[in-house]
């Protein structure tokens, strides 16, 4: 890896932490914290355990969302028993309770603090929606390299995806499909585990979303984009070092540490060599999510499968970053979108090219 001159990243968020005062009362043997809190009991909640682990949570009734998460009849699976101490803050009734908390959230991971939460904390180890379709054992499996990472059952769900045509192959110039058909092929193939029988429900495809100024193709899993096509992007000129705008571009986005040690607001080029034996560079940065930080790359488009190969770092990266995404929730409201015909199109081209 070389490093050149670096070039300041904005966040994706642009959201900045606020300073909380917090009181913090000891809870191991309380049943009830009706005498800490007798009056203000809206307000943001931090539940402290005896592991180190840390919970933050908002409540309109500390005393009975306290109840609630000491005895497990909330949505999680069971009681949180082992609550050493709670910290608790009132909030006004004008502020909003869903913006304190959300950064509250990333004020803890900025620290390092290790969550409980499941909202807005990618990578956490809490019971998931996906356990119930993809056992444990598999998942932990998955994060060691151990796929199945395949298009098993593709060539029969081909047949159900219909004949449409895409916008893809109306709107992407010529000379990129090729190559982002192959990107998106080898991240289905080599990235994303039980891609076929995850589809549409974990992880998602759009056709020329207008996202960000526009793409020719994005690749979801969970909330959080994956690997994605500007129509537009900056990249450093291999022989100059200089930022140029170039077509034909990809990002790949893989778990924080993959690259970079901490988080900063810089870029640095990583070294390569593309599938003809040309020397290349790629970029890669900090990027943050409202969920997570990133370790983010963009390279020249059809090179993902070089990239992969070459830095195996990079692979581990992304594969755990596509777990962590799906375990965090399903697709959502992504699915609205989910491109089945530009499916359709990936899957034949990985079968048949």
């Amino acid at each position: 890896m070389a490093s050149r001159t670096p070039k300041e990243r904005k966040s994706i968020t642009g959201q900045k932490s606020i300073d909380l005062k917090y009181s913090r009362f000891p809870v191991v043997d309380l049943v009830s914290i009706s005498a800490l809190v007798p009056r203000n009991r809206r307000g943001i909640y931090v539940l402290e355990f005896s592991n180190g682990e840390f919970y933050v949570g908002q409540a309109k009734n500390v005393v009975t969302r306290f109840a609630q998460r000491r005895h497990g009849n909330t949505n999680h699976v069971e009681p949180w028993d082992d609550i050493e101490k709670l910290w608790f803050m009132p909030v006004p009734k004008e502020m909003n309770l869903n913006g304190v908390e959300y950064l509250e959230i990333q004020r803890f991971r900025a620290e390092g603090k290790r969550l409980r939460n499941r909202m807005w904390n990618l990578g956490h180890e809490q019971p998931s929606k996906l356990d119930h379709v993809i056992t444990v054992e598999d998942q932990q499996a998955w994060a060691l390299g151990d796929g199945p990472y395949d298009l098993r059952g593709a060539d029969e769900r081909i047949k159900v995806l219909g004949t449409d045509g895409t916008k893809f192959e109306k709107q992407v110039p010529d000379e990129l499909q090729a190559p982002i058909l192959d990107d998106i092929s080898f991240a289905l193939t080599e990235l994303v585990p039980n891609a076929v029988e995850l589809e549409g429900q974990y992880w998602t495809l759009t056709d020329c979303p207008s996202t960000s100024g526009g793409r020719w193709a994005t690749l979801s899993t969970g909330f959080v984009e994956l690997l994605f096509f500007p129509r537009l992007a900056y990249l450093p000129n291999v022989e100059t070092g200089e930022y140029e705008q170039f077509e034909g571009v990809a990002w790949l986005n893989t778990v924080p540490g993959t690259l970079l040690e901490e988080a900063d607001n810089y870029s640095w080029l990583l070294e390569y060599q593309s599938a003809s034996g040309e020397p290349m560079v790629a970029d890669y940065f900090r990027s943050e999510y409202p969920s997570t930080d990133t370790d983010s790359i963009e390279y020249a488009v059809g090179d993902l499968r070089q990239i992969c190969n070459q830095h195996p770092n990079i692979l581990e990266g992304a594969r755990l970053f596509a777990l962590q995404a799906m375990r965090q929730n399903t697709s959502g409201m992504f699915k609205r979108w989910h491109a089945k015909a530009l499916v359709r199109d990936v899957y034949k081209y990985a079968l048949y090219k």
